[in-house]
């Protein structure tokens, strides 16, 4: 058994040098002359008391041998806590003592001068900090000083180590560190020198020290699998960046206050989130430069190249995951990256820059966008900008101007993701086309000109309610061109109401108005004023009749499409009476085709 450490008599500070002298003198001398076993009980004995004065805590050695004439192999080395000798400090399956006999000859007082060489195999270190800012290993080994009064150093080669992290205020628990190398022990500080060591299951180079209550430690690392480091930090583990990295980092503070500087860069690559369908995208390169500090992830730069689009954040990351981030994105492809905008035909290449908040699980978007050359409702537009809303659940919009040519179309609502999707939009048309608004709309039929105007979307997709407010010249509808139109009306799916409807046309102008009745068909009331039967294709082949302008009041009844319609009008020619006195006039619009039908004129046939 070990000597009690009470009973342990009071040694000079060269006490160390001494005792490893004996180590050394003794394991020569036993093995030349005494029996192997008495040489083993004096250098297990010797090499004991050596570790006592070693470590400050109590200590268990398996056994101790001499192995040649120039090595001691210690095995099963436990060094306990001085303050708690239930808490175990290091273990050693092996620890080689190599030296020089010729060295042992020439320093004779300075013994420490013939050892080659510590080796620690397969050591274990339980590093944990402490409420007063150390390490709890700062009391693992003794100052040790030498004859001359200097502190005596120990350069430990450490043979698949492993060192256990505990406590630090990185939030990410226990972090398990694989370490071969060399470690230069100065009193209680302990130093590395391009050690190779295995952290967040990634290989590193390290060098740098760590002492009882501060860190400066830089790791480098090359060839790095990205994904195995970022699944150990809750801050980027719903992210999955796949591509081979380098990375540098240094780890500096003191214990309670560990702080993280590093740099990340990759050339091809994928960024993937499971949460969201597994999505991924591909990126041509990708550089960062961060600070961990607190459990807060501070992004100071990050730039992400693919093709011809950038894209740079800055901000911070929180343990739990919210992010406050400023994003700017150059030529940033909309159908590329966000997919799910494709459901909704909206693309294009943006300028964008604003704040992205929430979690990645839920982000939450907002800031101002540019778009040029892009779709919207699957339409194609020359310019687009506006400022922008956008999370998981919709996309709000406030602001927006689209131009096409020279029509300007200004936006305004939310969509609502989903299936069918939402909208609630707003639409003002300046300088619009007709033509333009249909196709968007999915509405087909043969109706162009100028649009001027306010339109409203509310419903569900394939169930949309739309209340608008135009007004349209230079306009056709097939053959029949009109300088004007306007008309107040509300569409909803399989009714509609037109409560002020008016055409100019043929010098004069047409007012309807009407509501779709039960059996489907919208009964519109109309009023022809003073035109030019000629002028007015539903007139024209009665133009022999009904010379010069003319008035009449009746009623049409309209059903089909705007590319396939069919409408019934029946009209009465109003005053004077002496022209036609009692002149009805049926008119039939099926297709293209017009069947005109009255009272005293010879019915007549026009494709």
């Amino acid at each position: 058994m070990p000597p009690s450490r009470d009973k342990i008599p009071q040694r000079v500070n060269g006490l160390l040098r001494i005792l490893l002298g004996l180590v050394l003198v003794v394991a020569v001398l036993s093995c030349l002359v005494e029996p192997k076993a008495e040489a083993f009980i004096n250098v297990h004995t010797t090499v004991e008391s050596a570790m006592y004065d070693l470590f400050q805590g109590p200590v268990e050695i398996g056994g101790a041998e001499l192995s040649g004439l120039n090595r001691i192999l210690i095995k099963d080395l436990i060094v306990r806590d001085p303050l708690n000798d239930s808490v175990v400090l290091l273990k050693v399956d092996e620890l080689v003592l190599r030296y020089s006999i010729i060295g042992l000859v020439v320093h004779i007082s300075n013994v420490e001068k013939a050892i080659n060489e510590i080796v620690l195999r397969r050591p274990e270190l339980c590093v944990q900090t402490e409420a007063n800012g150390q390490w709890n290993i700062s009391r693992l080994f003794k100052k040790q000083t030498g004859v001359d009064g200097a502190t005596l150093d120990l350069l430990l080669r450490m043979e698949k180590g492993k060192v256990v992290f505990q406590g630090t205020n990185l939030g990410v628990g226990d972090i398990p560190i694989g370490l071969d190398g060399a470690l230069q022990v100065s009193g209680p500080s302990l130093s590395l020198e391009r050690a190779s060591i295995n952290v967040f299951n990634s290989d590193f180079v390290a060098s740098g020290t760590l002492d009882k209550s501060t860190v400066d430690l830089t790791l480098k690392g090359s060839q790095l699998d990205l994904d195995r480091i970022t699944a150990c930090f809750p801050q980027t583990q719903d992210t999955i960046v796949r591509g081979k990295a380098k990375m540098e980092v240094r780890a500096s503070g003191s214990p309670t206050n560990l702080i993280l500087d590093g740099m990340v860069s990759m050339g091809k690559g994928t960024l993937e989130f499971p949460a969201h369908h597994n999505a991924d995208y591909s990126i041509d390169s990708l550089e960062t430069f961060f600070r961990y500090e607190g459990e807060v992830l501070e992004i100071t730069k990050l730039e992400i190249a693919q093709a011809d689009a950038r894209f740079q954040a800055r901000g911070v990351i929180d343990g739990k995951g919210n992010m406050k981030l400023d994003v700017i994105t150059q030529a940033f492809d909309l159908a590329e990256n966000l997919r799910f905008l494709k459901t909704y035909g909206i693309s294009g290449k943006a300028n964008v820059a604003g704040v992205l908040s929430g979690t990645i699980l839920r982000p939450d978007f907002r800031g101002e966008v540019y778009v040029t050359k892009g779709k919207f409702w699957g339409q194609p537009y020359d310019e687009l900008r506006g400022h922008v809303a956008l999370d998981l659940s919709d996309l709000q919009l406030s602001g927006w101007n689209i131009r096409r040519g020279r029509a300007i179309y200004a936006l305004a609502g939310s969509i609502e993701f989903g299936s069918p999707y939402t909208v609630d939009l707003s639409l003002q048309s300046s300088g619009g086309r007709a033509e333009d608004l249909l196709a968007a709309l999915g509405i087909q039929g043969d109706l162009v000109g100028r649009l001027d105007g306010t339109l409203e979307f509310n419903g569900h997709q394939g169930s949309l309610t739309t209340r608008g407010k135009l007004y349209m010249s230079e306009a056709r509808f097939q053959d029949q061109v009109f300088e004007s139109g306007s008309a107040e009306f509300v569409l909803e799916p399989g009714k509609t109401w037109i409560s002020q409807g008016s055409v100019a046309l043929g010098g004069g102008i047409v007012d309807f108005s009407g509501v779709t009745q039960a059996d489907g068909v919208l009964l519109l009331d109309v009023k022809v004023q003073n035109i030019l039967a000629d002028r007015f294709l539903l007139l024209k082949d009665l133009a022999d009749t009904l010379k010069g302008r003319v008035s009449l009041t009746g009623t049409a009844s309209v059903k089909g499409s705007l590319a396939k319609p069919w409408m019934r009008m029946h009209l009465s020619l109003d005053e004077p009476p002496s022209k036609a006195t009692g002149m009805e006039v049926d008119v039939l619009l099926q297709g293209r085709q017009i069947v005109v039908n009255s009272k005293g004129a010879q019915a007549s046939l026009r494709n």
